[in-house]
């Protein structure tokens, strides 16, 4: 498990998204339908541009040494995230979507070739089912898919399941460690911190 040292780019983005509403506690439905303790909410980043731009620099830090051709958001929570990445990194953006019924039809948006690289981005990872999604349209185009990089890995199995195919998970921040150093700074009281863990703990793959 990844620590959260106090005075890293980890830490500034774990305040910015404690200060700005982000982490909700409380039982929320998640969109696997389980009931959840806490709730990440980052699509309130585009809202913040300070704490955006922390996460597109959380994110140029975590790919500096990949390799690619092109970045892929998972939309729509992180796309304004990804858009702003691909405006300071010069990498172009395409975007993986249900088909549409009308116009063309693509099912993947933007201007890409066959065999090209491409990395994609999301917000955090529980399951990793709709990367799975996404990347079974990239490669439906020829495209190559090595790795998948998110803010937050819930550690609820996602990390394992992309694994198992192929797939390599890349994360800013893992939920234990973010609740680790809330507790230290006083961000959250011990109760909180003790329901969540708990939850985590029974939540973890087999």
């Amino acid at each position: 498990m990844k620590k959260i040292l106090p005075d890293s780019l980890e830490a500034n983005f774990a305040d910015l998204i404690l200060h700005i509403g982000c982490i909700k506690f409380g039982q929320t439905k998640l969109k696997s339908g389980t009931m959840s303790p806490i709730y990440c909410d980052l699509r309130l980043l585009r809202s913040c541009p300070d704490a955006n731009m922390v996460a597109v620099k959380l994110f140029e830090k975590l790919t500096k040494e990949m390799k690619f051709d092109l970045i892929a958001d998972i939309p729509m929570a992180i796309t304004p995230t990804v858009a702003v990445l691909s405006h300071v990194t010069g990498i172009p953006m395409i975007t993986p979507r249900p088909p549409k019924d009308h116009g063309t039809g693509a099912s993947v948006e933007g201007i890409y070739r066959s065999n090209q690289i491409v990395a994609v981005f999301d917000d955090l990872i529980t399951a990793a089912t709709s990367k799975l999604e996404a990347i079974g349209a990239l490669e439906s185009k020829e495209l190559k898919v090595e790795d998948v990089i998110v803010l937050l890995d819930r550690c609820q199995g996602g990390k394992q399941e992309l694994e198992a195919r192929g797939y390599k998970l890349h994360a800013a921040l893992e939920l234990p460690a973010l609740l680790d150093y809330y507790l230290s700074i006083g961000g959250i009281d011990q109760a909180r911190y003790d329901e969540v863990m708990v939850y985590l703990e029974a939540s973890k793959p087999a």
